[in-house]
């Protein structure tokens, strides 16, 4: 800006008039023009025609499928090409309950063997369910519904010649706590389980985490000092649903129903609290819940001063997943047959305002989810456990949680429950429960 002084030059007064009677007709012909410009559809008062919608990406799928030999509940694909399958015996000839094992085949795979879980773990309820690896793949977990948590060494597995390792929950006959989940911390030295319906001790609650410390000999062999340390309760009946943080430093749970006088967060929101849930045909109950437990506060002291968040959580909850910087937690809600996203950060420090959004997933009753792709895209596997409407997987691209839309949809055969993804980001693993197959989806991605 220039500066002028106290002998700047002025506007006669007779010019100031003509400039101030030419400014009000400028301004009544600008008003004409913007009225003109609305007639047609077009200026300020219409509004600008809206931008194009984004372009996206293309999906396209191809499938092959493998017979199990039983109900296959989860399938983990390790980096070298081998995929573990947990099985539970039904009417297919030759069927057990255990840990199927597939290695690569020329340009599929092959069944070796079922590494059959001892006489004395089998129940008339007895069933293999979740899978998880260990730090480096060396073991693998799972959780099978006797109640125990069972350990195995990977090579051993693929030598058809594996002995479980078993850590109890603390179930009684009366007390099935109905194991599901298994989470091994980064280091190795902890693993939590989900008790679907284990009722931790003080707690009113069915359902419940058990910690347990991880302990080896100088072999690296688990010996009896691995150990269940405590349980906590979430204050939700039927937990369905656990995972760890890719940091480690937080355990995300799911319970399907939230029990009376249990207090969450995202009460004032419909999606998150809900009324009319279906559990099965012809039952109602209220939304359930997903819970944060600190992990350091819950390896020294089991219980629920670990927990920092609990939020209501649509109808049955299920499973998750967190994209790789932590940032983003989906969840599915199979009673709503949609997904929700969920910041993180705000889960702890403004849980109310926590749902970052939510999208339908395209199929019925959804369990399994996970991302891939550079945590671009979320898998689903829609079970239609009750039913009553399309079993199918389908694609969401998640880029945007607030936008996440429908991109593929991928036949599927009855029962898909669980979906997980190799290690090319690519290729995802799905197994059809009430089919007997594994089913291997090669996903091909056109950027736009």
């Amino acid at each position: 800006m220039i500066a002028m002084g106290r002998n700047r030059k002025r506007f006669p007064s007779d010019l100031r008039g003509a400039w101030a009677s030419y400014a009000i007709v400028a301004s009544f012909m600008a008003s004409v023009m913007a009225g003109l410009l609305a007639s047609c559809g077009g200026g300020s008062s219409g509004g600008a025609p809206p931008p194009p919608p984004p372009t996206l990406p293309t999906v396209t799928t191809t499938s092959a499928t493998y017979p199990t030999l039983g109900a296959p509940f989860d399938a983990v694909a390790s980096s070298s090409g081998n995929v573990f399958v947990s099985v539970t015996a039904d009417a297919t000839p030759g069927s057990a309950t255990g840990v199927e094992v597939f290695q690569p085949a020329g340009s599929g795979l092959a069944s070796s063997c079922v590494e059959a879980l001892p006489a004395s773990l089998l129940g008339a309820d007895t069933g293999f369910a979740d899978l998880s690896f260990f730090p480096g793949e060396s073991d693998i977990a799972g959780g099978i519904g006797y109640p125990v948590a069972v350990f195995y060494n990977v090579a051993a597995l693929l030598g058809c010649n594996a002995q479980g390792f078993v850590v109890d929950q603390a179930s009684s006959a009366g007390n099935d706590a109905g194991t599901l989940a298994v989470a091994v911390t980064p280091d190795g030295n902890f693993e939590f389980v989900s008790n679907e319906y284990g009722v931790a001790p003080g707690a009113a609650t069915a359902g419940n985490i058990g910690v347990v410390q991880i302990m080896r000999d100088g072999n690296g062999n688990f010996t009896s000092g691995t150990t269940l340390l405590g349980q906590i309760s979430t204050g939700g009946n039927a937990i369905a649903g656990m995972m760890l943080s890719p940091d480690g430093t937080r355990l995300y749970v799911t319970s399907e129903i939230q029990a009376p006088g249990t207090v969450a967060s995202g009460s004032a929101n419909p999606v998150l609290s809900r009324t009319g849930c279906v559990q099965a045909p012809g039952s109602s109950s209220i939304n359930g819940l997903l819970t944060v437990i600190d992990v350091a506060s819950a390896e020294a002291t089991p219980g629920n001063s670990a927990i920092l968040a609990t939020v209501a959580a649509g109808c049955s909850p299920v499973r998750m997943a967190e994209t790789s910087n932590g940032a983003t937690l989906w969840l599915a809600a199979r009673g709503d047959d949609r997904v929700l996203a969920f910041g993180t950060s705000l889960l702890e420090s403004n849980p109310d305002n926590s749902l970052i959004g939510y999208a339908a997933t395209g199929g019925t009753a959804p369990v399994g989810v996970c991302l891939f792709h550079g945590d671009q895209f979320l898998a689903v596997a829609n079970s239609n456990r009750f039913g009553t409407g399309s079993a199918n997987a389908t694609i969401l691209y998640v880029a945007s949680p607030a936008s996440a839309v429908v991109l593929n949809t991928t036949s599927t055969g009855m029962f898909p429950r669980e979906i997980n993804v190799g290690a090319d980001d690519a290729t995802l693993y799905l197994t059809n429960f009430l089919s007997d197959t594994l089913q291997v989806i090669k996903t091909t991605i056109e950027e736009p």
